[in-house]
């Protein structure tokens, strides 16, 4: 092999481990040299079976082969590696260069081909590339791992719906596109956005959180748009907004179909263009955000009231994942339930490991207006209740000690609803007490009918709902 010397620059990671397997001694030296200078630690191997014999025994960053070797050849010899490690990325060089040989190579798993005499500058360019590419699929394992081991509540589950959701986002997350996450409250929108950007590129960069409900309309442009000194009364110093906070990172918007007018406008064109203006200046600002949207309302109904605008929806909605409730996810309790139950007795101290049959049923048989986050609460009070090593129907709060009758006469609202939200729930129960009688449903709200379907559709509340209770 014939290397061109030149003065070496460290143009890409440096301190990586590099495998050398070339039956040529005296070039691999002249390899491993020119890498040493580069920072890196250089092991060299003069066959196939030596240099599998150290892939086997320690952690490489990136594997340098010759393909005519001593033994078995290069194409053989990148085959046996990735069965050891598939991610090692490996680059062959051959004296004996061909168009075959090389779709050989890359079909076997090989990073790149090179043909000798190859080029300092060259390889240079292509181990740059190819470390570059070896930190990024291990950041994105070592996200993937950290992930099994957080609180993922809203991941864990057998049924369809949920393995569907969990496809999705698989396949969503490595992309740039924006993102709508539907559900009703307590489904586990914000987690899902947080599982998106882990695994996503944008995973070391930051994840900003804004709850467009919660603030008040005369402050969300300058939340999240930032605003300058002068710009309006109380603006003493320059702000910087939620989008310059996330520049290279992702922004959620939760209750996105409660932003105002003016404040949507200034979202599409970010979406658009990529800039924006602070509040009270003209000077543009350019930004790089992903943008994940989050809603318990039915924006295509805002679109028609004319409440929230029709292309700002389209540009939202490249992608669009829709949450179950629980109610529709029965299946899933008692894993969501031992989730809880195994994450709470740690954190309590407790030695609690499981559901009785009695508690199992009352949790099967319950509505979940609060859907997974409810349950969260619930099996949290009963572990810390619990007096032996199962949660048994007196550890679950009073509401469980009901009967149907008795729980269809209350309606329970659980603690930091909005009034929205609450909205939604009252209307749901109501429904269900009247089996879905939307006149006498109506009379008991004080709404007329047409009140009344107007925010079934607002809450996304099918038409059919309370028609069938549930025991």
């Amino acid at each position: 092999m014939n290397l061109m010397e030149a003065s070496a620059k460290e143009t890409f990671p440096s301190g990586a481990h590099i495998l050398i397997v070339d039956d040529d001694e005296r070039m691999a030296k002249t390899v491993a040299r020119a890498m040493r200078q580069w920072g890196h630690e250089c092991h060299i191997a003069v066959s196939g079976d030596h240099g599998l014999s150290l892939v086997h025994g320690r952690r490489f960053d990136l594997i340098l082969t010759d393909q005519v070797m001593p033994g078995f050849d290069g194409v053989t010899f990148v085959r046996s590696v990735k069965s050891i490690d598939p991610s090692i990325p490996i680059i062959m060089m051959t004296g004996y260069g061909s168009i075959n040989t090389a779709v050989d190579a890359m079909k076997a798993g090989a990073y790149h081909f090179l043909t000798k005499p190859v080029r300092l500058a060259e390889l240079q360019v292509y181990v740059e590339k190819a470390l570059a590419s070896h930190e990024i699929i291990l950041e994105v394992q070592e996200l993937k791992d950290r992930l099994k081991n957080q609180n993922r509540n809203i991941l864990v589950g057998k049924s369809r719906a949920m393995r569907e959701t969990i496809t999705q986002v698989e396949q969503i997350a490595p992309s740039t596109a924006t993102v709508l996450i539907a559900g009703e409250t307590g489904t586990g929108k914000e987690l899902i956005a947080e599982v998106i950007h882990a695994l996503s590129p944008r995973a070391g960069k930051k994840m900003i959180k804004v709850n467009c409900g919660a603030l008040p309309e005369s402050l969300l442009e300058s939340e999240l748009f930032g605003h300058v000194k002068g710009s309006f009364t109380g603006a003493y110093r320059d702000h910087k907004g939620r989008f310059e906070i996330a520049a290279g990172g992702t922004i959620f918007l939760d209750e996105v179909g409660e932003m105002s007018p003016a404040a949507q406008v200034r979202l599409l064109r970010v979406l658009q263009e990529g800039e924006f203006e602070r509040v009270g200046s003209s000077e543009s600002i350019q930004v790089d955000v992903r943008v994940i949207a989050a809603t318990n309302r039915d924006l295509k109904e805002l679109v028609k009231q004319e409440k929230f605008r029709e292309d700002l929806l389209y540009r939202i909605n490249v992608f669009h994942l829709k949450l179950p409730p629980l109610r529709e996810r029965v299946g899933d309790i008692p894993l969501l339930a031992q989730h809880f139950i195994q994450k709470y007795a740690k954190k309590n101290g407790k030695n609690v490991r499981g559901l009785g049959q009695i508690a199992y049923e009352k949790l099967s048989q319950y509505h979940w207006p609060g859907n997974v986050r409810e349950l969260e609460n619930v099996i949290e009070h009963a572990v810390i209740l619990a007096k032996g090593d199962r949660i048994v129907l007196d550890d679950l709060p009073e509401l469980f000690h009901e009967t149907k009758e008795e729980r269809l006469n209350k309606i329970v609202i659980p603690l930091g609803f909005s009034a929205n939200q609450s909205e939604a729930i009252v209307i749901r129960r109501t429904l269900e007490m009247t089996n879905g009688d939307k006149e006498a449903a109506a009379k008991i709200l004080g709404f007329s009918s047409r009140t009344l379907y107007r925010k079934m559709n607002e809450h996304s509340i099918p038409l059919s709902h309370g028609v069938e209770m549930e025991s």
